[in-house]
């Protein structure tokens, strides 16, 4: 009984370890760090990224100044290996340098992920140096079709709304908000396509997302011709 119930919680952990290293498949930005016996230097206004590809066996992103690739893999009890590492050869500001070669350093020697809520944590559990990124928000992109007149409509304040919807035969919808690069013409119907991203720290009584013009794709005097 005790050895058919530690071969079920084996494969019990074994079908929770695949599908975490599934949801590890993504791009990612590095938003802390720690790197033992270093000052830590911030951040802000750079992009350090990883892109990891489980079925292609691969990792690949920027670590501030400098593009890396290598292999990665789980073993059979699901720990991370990493490398080796190539990267291009950029010269950078000294303390990036060092950065780059603690990041890279820290990458090929991890051997433990924990995944959560959008947020992986990459660490090497001899000197606990840890990378902590988080996924990144992939645009939603979608084609609308506009109405020739915007509206009246009533949201924190009275103001005029452009009417959209998503199917032909489907009823107008109001849209409260700009679409960002949208020059809307009155007395013209339209077919965009639009892009919705998340916002960083909205206003407590902004949406969440921004909505951006990618291209009008039909501009036309009757709605018969959309």
């Amino acid at each position: 009984m005790h050895k058919l119930f530690a071969s079920i919680m084996l494969a019990v952990l074994a079908v929770a370890s695949a599908a975490a290293q599934t949801k590890v498949s993504d791009d990612w930005q590095l938003v802390s760090y720690k790197f033992a016996g270093s000052g830590n230097i911030s951040l802000d206004g750079k992009t350090i990224t990883l892109t990891v590809d489980t079925a292609a066996g691969r990792i690949s992103g920027n670590s501030g100044c400098n593009r890396y690739t290598g292999p990665m893999r789980f073993d059979d009890a699901g720990r991370l290996k990493v490398g080796p590492l190539a990267a291009t050869m950029m010269a950078c500001p000294p303390p990036w340098m060092q950065f780059e070669k603690q990041f890279l350093q820290t990458l090929e020697a991890a051997d433990s992920f924990s995944f959560e809520t959008g947020v992986l944590t990459v660490t090497d559990t001899d000197t606990q140096n840890f990378l902590r990124f988080k996924r990144v928000d992939k645009p939603e992109i979608f084609t609308w079709y506009v109405n020739k007149e915007a509206v009246d409509c009533v949201g924190v304040v009275k103001t005029k709304c452009l009417q959209v919807k998503d199917r032909k035969d489907a009823p107008w919808q109001n849209f409260f908000g700009p679409i960002a690069g949208f020059d809307f013409k009155k007395g013209y119907y339209y077919e965009i396509e639009v892009e919705r991203v998340r916002r960083e720290n909205p206003p407590a009584d902004a949406s969440a997302y921004e909505h951006r013009l990618l291209r009008v794709i039909k501009r036309v005097k009757k709605e018969k011709d959309l």
